[in-house]
This record gives structure tokens, sequence and C-alpha cells, in this order.
């Protein structure tokens, strides 16, 4: 039956909400009131509508991250947070809670707030500049806005083999198309070097390539090697970008500066520290980047300065960091880890089963899979129905037909008496 809700002063005024911020109470009941109206919901009474209310209201206050334990065997899952951070590096950011020299040199003079950031890159990659964005989508805009700008006609060369997208339906090529005209060369499978030839133009100032986000493609394929795209571009005294997405490793990006211009990557995935965008390059190529007034939309704030700082002191003193640490593991490693678990999950009802698993790296990085081991957990319960349960009570884990798994690739020595606890009282 349906419910008309009450009168917003009567719900205001109810003496179990005298406490609470009246205007900040008036938003959630009016949100809740259009909600009944959309989709009517039965509140008997008055009371029912406060608890409704103030269950709304301590949500929305709670602090906006809580911990999870991951057994989703994906290391740099987007959903839940991507790269681990360095925890003494956390500890640090106490700091920032008081004033702090963020753009002021030894003498109280205005300052470059990311120069030690350019320098620690500069120092561990061996190129000429650097620039730090806010996150690696900000690196493809800023770089077609500079040296291919929609706005003066200019033209970008794309291979129809590189139209990506990743998680949240995001699309690099529909970010591209905002700022340039972009002209796609080749066919989906294969793309050769007279493709791009082809297809310059007197408007063509960018050719560029973007990181196979999560898949790769192989059988009857063919693509241009960036060694070959940066000779063409530097023949037609244009520029050649390569978005590498997420960084297949330190060498890797040694070698891409030797054929491009300008790469760009991003900061929390496999450099293991925060968001951001980190674009390396040529000297007259960053500082053109960074003289465009979009650069100071895309700019980093102090923390993320702080943290990706801290992030590659580390790597250069050859320090590893959680995410490192991760896929370093060995088989042993892994085995005995699940083993562990299996013991202390012994003494109750739940059936585990030992399982060789196949774990990933996640975060757009293309892999062929990590080998680990998990657990398979079934229950009398429901498997949805207990898969949630532990999803609430702070333990990511994976949905099978055939019950839940937990993988232990993603999983630190010190979860697993937590994640115990957790199953057992899911039970």
């Amino acid at each position: 039956m349906k419910t008309n809700p009450p009168a917003m002063h009567a719900l205001l005024n109810a003496p179990a909400l005298k406490n609470y911020p009246k205007d900040s109470l008036k938003s959630l009941a009016t949100a809740l009131f259009k909600a009944h109206q959309e989709t009517p919901f039965t509140c008997a009474n008055l009371d029912e509508w406060v608890g409704l209310v103030k269950e709304r209201y301590h949500a929305v206050m709670s602090p906006p991250l809580k911990p999870l334990y991951n057994a989703t065997g994906v290391v740099l899952s987007t959903n839940l947070g991507r790269a681990c951070l360095e925890p003494s590096h956390l500890k640090e950011l106490e700091l920032l809670s008081g004033y702090v020299n963020l753009e002021v040199d030894d003498t109280g003079k205005r300052a470059n707030r990311c120069h030690l950031v350019q320098e620690l890159l500069k120092m561990l990659f061996g190129a000429e500049d650097a620039l730090i964005l806010n996150n690696n989508a900000s690196a493809l805009v800023l770089v077609a806005s500079v040296f291919a700008p929609k706005a003066q006609n200019k033209e970008t060369l794309l291979s129809y083999g590189q139209l990506v997208e990743i998680g949240g339906h995001f699309r690099a090529h529909e970010l591209l198309d905002c700022v340039t005209n972009l002209k796609f060369v080749g066919s989906t499978n294969k793309t050769y070097l007279q493709d791009y030839q082809h297809a310059l133009s007197p408007q063509t100032t960018l050719i560029t390539t973007i990181h196979l986000s999560n898949f790769s493609q192989q059988g009857f394929v063919a693509s241009v090697r960036a060694k070959e795209l940066y000779k063409l571009a530097t023949a037609h005294k244009i520029l050649f970008y390569e978005d590498l997405g997420s960084m297949q490793g330190i060498e890797e990006v040694q070698k891409s500066l030797k054929h491009a211009h300008l790469v760009s990557f991003s900061a929390d995935k496999l450099l293991g520290s925060v968001q951001g965008g980190i674009v390396l390059g040529a000297k007259e190529c960053v500082q053109a980047l960074a003289k465009h007034p979009l650069y100071r939309a895309f700019r980093a704030d102090k923390i993320q300065l702080y943290m990706l700082a801290r992030s590659l002191q580390a790597h250069i003193q050859g320090q590893t960091n959680p995410t490192q640490r991760l896929l370093a593991q060995d088989r042993d490693t892994l085995l005995n880890k699940a083993l562990k678990l299996l013991q202390l999950l012994s003494a109750t009802p739940i059936k585990a089963m030992l399982l060789e698993t196949t774990a990933r790296i996640g975060g757009g990085v293309a892999d062929n899979g990590l080998r680990s081991f998990g657990l398979l957990l079934t229950s009398k319960r429901d498997f949805k129905e207990f898969h949630n349960v532990l999803h609430q009570q702070g333990l990511a884990c994976v949905l099978r037909s055939d019950g839940v798994l937990l993988d232990t690739f993603a999983l630190f020595e010190k979860d697993l008496v937590g994640i115990a606890r957790i199953v057992k009282s899911a039970l």
C-alpha cells in the first residue's frame, strides 16, 4: 500500500533529529521524498521516516573510503584504488596539516611547485624534461591541444587498431576528438607505415599511438614500430607522441624516449604511486606544454607531488613498493599464503578447496596471467548472498558459479587473520 511522506516541518522537528543540522537533513529528506514519488516504498509512520533520514545522514557523514582486503587476484584493481601506497610515506603526510614550501624557494621567492619531481623523473628515466599532471588522460588532451589544436584546423593521425576503450566506458580517441581533428589510418587489425605516409597533409602536425589497454592483438595483425613513426614525424617536422598507458617498466620507458618526442603514462599503476600523469620528452616540447593555459587546469596538487616524489626517490634508491613486492612473489610464497588461510578456516563449517588460479596485474597492463593459488569457498548460504556479505564486511572476492573464490595473489601476509575473521562472521 502506498503511503504518503510526512510534512517536511514535522520530519525535521522530530525529537530524534533535534541534534542534527536541519539544512543538511532537509536536503536528504527532499531526495528521499523524490525517490518515494518515483518508486513508492512503504514507511508506516513518522518514526520510520526519521530512521531513514538518520541512516542516510550517517552514511554520507562516514569516512569516504574504507579498507578492503583484495582477494580478487587483480593487483592494480581500479575499483579498489589501483596501486597500494607505501605506509611509511603516508605517515609523513601529517606535515601537510600545516603550511609547506609548495611554491617558494629557500629565499622566499616564488618557485616551481613541480621542480623536485621533475628532477627525480629526469634522473630515473633519463629524460630531457618532465611534466606532472593530475592524470594521464590530461596528457592526451594537453599534447593534442598544444601540437595539433582543432581551433587551428590541425590533424592528429591515429591507427584504427588503437581505438581503445578502458574502464568506465572511457574512450581515448573520443577525448582526443574534443581538441584535435583526428584522422584514422590503416584498419582494425593491420596498419602499415605507408598508411601514415598517405594520410599526411599540410594540416597534420601530430602522430600519436595509444597503449592497448587490457587486451592484445594476435594472429593476422600488423602495426608500425614507434621508431619508424618517430622517423616519419621528424622527417616531416611534426611531433610523434606515444601514450604508454600503464607503463610496462622503467627500462621500457627509457627505450621509448629514444624514439618519441613525447611519452606519457600513469603514475598509479606499475610505477606504484598516486594518481598522476607523467609526461617525458624533448625539453622544447615539454616547455611548450607547461606554457599552455590548460596546464593550469591539469596540474597536480601538493599531496600528489609529495607522494610521487617519495615514490620516485624510493625507485632511485632501489627500494621496492607494495606493487613490486606483490608482483615479485614466487610460487612457494603464494602457496604458503593459501595454505595458511586454509588452516585458519579449518575450524569453521565452511568448505574450502585449494585451487590453482590465474591472477592479473590489472590497471590496463596486458599480461598472460600470473600463476597463483586461491580457496574456493562454499557454504549453505546462496553463493551470491555469501559473496555480497563478505564484500560488505570488507573482503573483495570473486563470485563464481561453483562458489566464492579468494585469490591470494594480492593479499598481504598480515591480511590473513582478518580475512578468516570476516569469513567466519559471514557464515
